[in-house]
């Protein structure tokens, strides 16, 4: 038997109702029925602890809440966008395929053929091909694949269209690009013309060959904080304390930065001291215990925020520049004093110290701590041991050096001592 309670009854995208879906042995759990660009879909309900929601009574009440949150998100995707025309002529240009790709039009016409689907990355390849492949003029060298049929492109073309694209690059930034930023658009190019062979069927061999694949990088030394250098920014009242949140969750949780400033309280478990990070760019959740004293400062963090509701961004009223956030951690790093070379050098072979890098923080003082590599990655996504390897160095180096990863956090912000302790800090007056 099955009891269905509805919570919100329209045919547009972003409608949903919850249904108890009851099995033989007299079990069940309770099913989110959405309806997302048009389509009817079924999901199964998981709470904050990531578990199935399987009492009924006392679970209703949250599967209400948790539908009505993934209906309000149903309502913020935009409709996928169709082709003029059913399917593009044999002639379809470079922009127009491309396009078509980027836009979630070739996904929704022909589904999951040559691995298609949502595209996490669309709108940054999207500006990618526009820049540098569909039409641009780097000094006397003029390209403009985006006019040319798919079908009549060649690899002389490509090979022609990939050194323009550099010399542009060279004479906007100032500097050659790495071969990391070229590998991107290598793969943006190549994963292109893939699809105009199958499922796009405009030609039958890729443009793109093996042979114009850049090569690696050589390896940078990449910068991470010490313990004392953290603590320093911790207790700097003058950098604002969401920030300082921002420092702790990174250099302590490891994730990236577009997984924490997409965190939700309702993913903050504090009766069993879990997180859960659902947004990552690998698309993997991850879910994972967090120490006690982390925990603490989240909950004062989260008191001080005035206790927001469960949908409520967890870091927030960070007060930096938009997009300059590698700035303004070492601009914070030069505030508390701290000038170690190895953070700002601006030798090819350093990589300056990005927000990204308390990541880097977290797995260096992980593998300073002895944790295995399934402990790290639980946390931060890496999905390979290269990935992590990277890392040993500075590992080494804090043994060496007897340092002591991961500092206690119990009187680190001087904001969420006091507030722990009652206690308000008294200004001098001023002699007359």
């Amino acid at each position: 038997m099955v009891t269905t309670r509805k919570t919100r009854r329209d045919k547009g995208s972003g409608s949903g109702s919850i249904e108890w879906r009851a099995y033989a042995d007299g079990t069940g759990c309770w099913v989110a029925r959405l309806i997302i660009d048009g389509k009817p879909k079924k999901q199964q309900l998981i709470g904050e602890d990531g578990q199935l929601l399987t009492d009924r009574v006392r679970d209703e009440d949250r599967a209400r809440h948790i539908t009505a949150q993934l209906a309000e998100r149903a309502r913020a995707i935009p409709p996928a966008q169709p082709a003029p025309d059913d399917t593009l002529g044999p002639r379809a240009t470079v922009r127009q395929f491309g396009k078509d790709w980027t836009s979630g039009a070739l996904y929704a016409r022909h589904g999951e053929v040559n691995k298609l689907g949502d595209k996490a990355t669309a709108d940054t390849d999207s500006k990618r091909l526009e820049r540098y492949v569909y039409s641009f003029k780097a000094d006397d060298m003029r390209m403009a694949l985006g006019d040319m049929a798919v079908a009549d492109v060649t690899d002389v073309d490509i090979e022609k269209c990939f050194a323009a694209a550099a010399l542009a690059a060279l004479a906007r930034r100032g500097k050659p690009w790495r071969k990391s930023t070229k590998f991107q658009l290598y793969q943006v190019t190549k994963r292109l013309f893939d699809l105009s062979i199958m499922p796009g069927r405009l030609r039958t061999t890729n443009p793109v060959s093996p042979m114009l694949k850049p090569g690696k990088d050589k390896q940078l030394l990449y910068a991470f904080l010490y313990p004392d250098e953290l603590l320093a920014l911790l207790s700097c009242r003058d950098i604002p304390l969401g920030r300082r949140v921002l420092y702790v969750l990174g250099c302590y949780c490891g994730l990236r930065k577009g997984s924490l400033v997409a965190l939700r309280w309702e993913w903050v478990d504090f009766q069993h001291g879990m997180l859960t990070s659902l947004i990552s760019k690998t698309r993997v959740p991850q879910v994972f215990e967090v120490r006690a004293d982390v925990m603490t400062v989240l909950q004062r963090w989260w008191e001080h925020c005035g206790k927001p509701g469960r949908d409520t961004l967890v870091v927030r009223d960070l007060e930096g520049p938009v997009g300059r956030d590698a700035e303004t951690l070492r601009d914070d790093l030069r505030l508390v004093g701290i000038t170690r070379k190895a953070l700002f050098s601006d030798d090819p072979s350093v990589q300056p110290l990005r927000l990204h890098d308390t990541r880097a923080t977290f797995v260096t003082w992980a593998k300073r701590a002895g944790k295995g590599d399934g402990w790290i990655s639980d946390r931060t996504g890496h999905l390979t041991p290269a990935m992590l390897d990277r890392y040993d160095r500075g590992a080494r180096l804090l043994a060496d050096r007897q340092y002591e990863p991961f500092p206690g956090l119990a009187d680190a912000i001087p904001e969420f001592r006091e507030a722990a302790t009652n206690v308000v800090p008294l200004r001098r007056r001023r002699s007359e």
